[in-house]
């Protein structure tokens, strides 16, 4: 998705900044529900039709580990690649055999329909009020903006693996959206809910950022993360004391 002209965006001095004026935000785990860090519903209907499949690993463990070893593969693979590799492992783990593209299609189809979290927009036309606010997603682009639309939610600036052909942590796409939005790293804020994913891939491009730990989701490391939030208020309430403190 190509940025706005320069003319759009307001480049200030950094100087003149005093605390977070940008925000990026992952799109799965802090805007919207599920995504590809959890086992697709489609994907669990078929484990649990077959009482016989039995793993060392949980069916959930051995996709969110199979999955994050493909989106690390070099050369990169598309979002779909990377979901008919690790479809055809996680199958063959199991003992499983079924349709791998009609399984693909499936997942992809849920994360169109996924609902976003209750407080998301309300919350978001608050923050864009104050702040430029980026996605920056580990998502096929297509997929993504049906699941935002969907849920009524738009913003000027989204960034996807897909389109970078790269994969968060890798700091490109952090970088990007720090052009896009006009300002210093130091004075962006990142919020998403993967240490591996975004709390690294922040730190690698100067940016701070705080881990949204949603309640039943899986615990992750803190690590260099500013903090730890549960929700999009808490984020906004955080950009807010960082003008207080500066």
């Amino acid at each position: 998705m190509e940025p706005p002209s320069s003319r759009t965006r307001l480049v200030v001095a950094e100087s003149n900044l005093r605390g977070f004026r940008g925000l990026t935000v992952d799109a799965f785990g802090c805007l919207l529900r599920g995504g590809p860090g959890q086992l697709p519903n489609a994907m669990r209907k078929i484990v649990g039709a077959r009482e016989e499949t039995r793993n060392v690993q949980s069916p959930e463990d051995l996709w969110r580990d199979t999955f994050r070893r493909y989106i690390r593969a070099n050369p990169f693979l598309s979002f779909r690649e990377v979901h008919r590799k690790t479809i055809q492992d996680f199958f063959k783990a199991l003992g499983i055999s079924e349709d791998v593209d009609g399984s693909i299609d499936a997942a992809f189809d849920e994360y169109r329909s996924s609902s976003a979290y209750p407080e998301v927009s309300a919350v978001l036309r608050d923050v864009e009020q104050e702040v430029p606010v980026a996605v920056v997603s580990n998502m096929d682009t297509t997929a993504l903006l049906g699941a935002l639309q969907r849920n009524g939610l738009t913003f000027t600036f989204i960034i996807t693996s897909d389109e970078e052909q790269r994969y968060k942590p890798d700091p490109s796409l952090f970088q990007r959206a720090v052009r896009y939005l006009g300002l210093p790293a130091a004075n962006v804020l990142h919020v998403g809910s993967s240490y591996a994913e975004d709390i690294v891939g922040a730190s690698l491009t100067g940016m701070p950022a705080l881990l949204m730990q949603r309640p039943g989701a899986p615990e992750e490391p803190r690590g260099e993360a500013q903090g730890t939030v549960h929700d999009l208020q808490q984020v906004h309430d955080f950009i807010r004391n960082s003008w207080k403190e500066s």
